[in-house]
């Protein structure tokens, strides 16, 4: 028997604003060591995934929104096994993710799908999309590595309850509960919402509005628009995907302890000066540059009972790009990390962002443009497990994973951790980066200049 539930704002939000030229799908890849059976993958999904309501249902559409509808889930649609063609194993799974990420979910159907790559260096691999409007990347996240053990022999645990403590719980310390909740919009608050994006120059006069909603939505329209750059424009939905070498924790800590910052800044100075070679060899001027990226942020409270929905904001960090000296530019990084986890009060602006899905289509679409305008990158940090984890008894070597970007954005950055090494992944689209992997390259030549430094300290030490 099927059971409905009308999904809720923050939901509909992320299914409003889905766009052809970018899909709100979280995608993720898992390598693992050892070949795996669908057989096993299958087990796996039914006794830890499908228990989770969410996937089993899909979304219907009606005159006032959208419902979720339960019932009978043919897994046989959910797991897809393929092979890569011959040739080079990373750039063809990377050629079948980008492909992937730009390809719709079945719409009849729960909304998500994993691929088994049968054959991937000795092992397989895992492609797993699920569309943003089940949940927010930081919940999802914490789902797929629910399918994992820490050994292995699989512990074939019960579906994880509500009040579960997982790693991503500590990702960010809670802000605050979420503000939208409980807040009652009216016809007119939406006028002038409208007004302000189209008009920013009015954001003075709702500054002294009294509502403290509106106080946010100006600081927002009122942010100065980033720097113009090759990944200003509009994306053309053919998506390509890459990411670096494993670069090793206790490198970056060595760096990190010579330069007295954290592991986060130096990972960020590397991506940062690896689009500054990008800009480089693209003949485009760096001098100046800063690329604002927008960074998802937990706002469930600590006492919170949720682990699907969408329960995240988004801050702004810029990264200081146009600085060409490696050392000035981590300084400068890390300056600008210390003021990014101080400024708890941007929550408020950025928890704004899940309001759209309330919003008549016309503010949907003015809010996106104003986010491209804004920012040019979707930037996320996720610490995974210092231990290695095994799904079905295959251990997990590699993990990577791209929340979506929305409106004319076309790039996701994403770095992750996980048993004892670091990966920066990139998702773009290529109507403003052709291949990505000319930046992910770069990455670990940006490190070795911090390195070195510090490699000559110890010595001396």
């Amino acid at each position: 028997m099927s059971t409905l539930e009308r999904l809720g704002s923050l939901d509909m939000t992320w299914l409003q604003i889905e766009q052809n030229t970018n899909l709100m799908q979280v995608v993720g890849v898992l390598v693992l060591e050892t070949p795996l059976e669908a057989a096993a993958l299958a087990k796996c999904l039914k006794t830890r995934l499908l228990p989770m309501e969410r996937f089993g249902q899909h979304v219907l559409r009606d005159t006032v929104g959208a419902i979720w509808e339960s019932g009978e889930v043919d897994l046989s649609a959910h797991i897809v096994t393929v092979s890569l063609p011959p040739g080079d194993e990373k750039s063809a799974l990377e050629a079948l993710i980008g492909e992937l990420a730009a390809t719709p979910l079945d719409p009849d159907r729960p909304l998500w799908q994993i691929h088994l790559v049968s054959h991937y260096h000795g092992g397989s691999a895992l492609i797993a999309r699920v569309h943003q409007c089940i949940a927010d990347s930081i919940a999802l996240i914490r789902v797929l590595q629910s399918l994992t053990d820490a050994s292995p022999v699989a512990e074939s645990p019960p579906p994880p309850s509500p009040a579960d403590a997982n790693f991503f719980d500590q990702l960010y310390a809670p802000l605050t509960h979420a503000v939208t909740d409980g807040i009652k919009l009216s016809g007119a608050f939406w006028a002038k919402y409208l007004s302000l994006l189209l008009y920013p120059q009015q954001v003075f006069d709702y500054a002294r509005a009294s509502t403290a909603l509106e106080i946010e939505i100006g600081k927002l329209a009122g942010w100065r628009d980033d720097s113009r750059t090759f990944l200003k424009g509009h994306p053309q939905g053919v998506k390509h995907v890459s990411w670096s070498v494993p670069l090793a924790e206790s490198t970056i800590d060595v760096i990190a302890r010579h330069h007295e910052t954290t592991a986060s800044a130096v990972l960020l100075a590397g991506l940062g000066g690896a689009l500054h070679e990008y800009l480089t060899q693209q003949g485009a001027p760096t001098s100046g540059i800063e690329l604002r990226t927008l960074m998802p942020v937990n706002l469930r409270s600590e006492d919170t009972q949720e682990i699907l929905g969408n329960r995240c904001g988004l801050m702004p960090l810029e990264l200081p790009v146009g600085i060409e000296n490696p050392r000035e530019r981590l300084e400068e990084t890390h300056r600008r990390v210390q003021a990014f986890r101080e400024a708890y009060d941007a929550q408020r602006a950025l928890g704004l962002f899940s309001l759209i899905g309330q919003t008549p289509r016309a503010v949907q679409l003015q809010a996106l443009k104003l986010l491209a305008t804004k920012s040019s990158a979707l930037l996320c940090h996720v610490p995974g497990s210092h231990e290695p984890r095994y799904l079905s008894g295959a251990r997990i070597v590699e993990q990577m994973f791209w929340s979506p970007t929305s409106g004319d954005l076309g790039l996701a950055v994403s770095i992750v951790s996980y048993a004892g090494h670091h990966q920066i992944g990139l998702l773009v689209d290529a109507a403003m980066v052709p291949n990505p992997s000319t930046i992910t390259g770069q990455i670990e030549a940006q490190l070795a200049l911090l390195q070195q430094p510090a490699q000559k300290r110890k010595v001396l030490a």
